[in-house]
């Protein structure tokens, strides 16, 4: 069985649609991830491929900058109270 590195790194339908650099950061940041959960099964990856060619659509279609894409997925996937995160403001009235 390939590594989860070799099949992020081999599938080009992940970055078909970015220009050289938003593709290295996309695809690093699928690395980093991939690193992250250690052993993943072929769902895990299938998932990981998903949400790569997500991002790299939503850069290209909107022009938002894939660091930006992921800075959201990554605050969106914070823990609440996690101590890395700040803490939302209070409302006043």
């Amino acid at each position: 069985m390939r590594r989860p590195i070799e099949e992020l790194l081999e599938d080009e339908t992940i970055t078909e649609m970015l220009p050289d650099g938003e593709a290295s950061l996309l695809l690093g940041w699928l690395i980093s991830l991939a690193e992250e959960e250690g052993e993943l099964d072929s769902e895990t990856i299938g998932h990981l491929k998903l949400l790569g060619r997500k991002v790299a659509r939503i850069s290209s279609l909107w022009g938002v900058p894939v660091s930006e894409l992921v800075d959201l997925v990554e605050t969106a996937w914070e823990e609440p109270g996690d101590p890395s995160g700040s803490e939302p403001e209070p409302v006043r009235a």
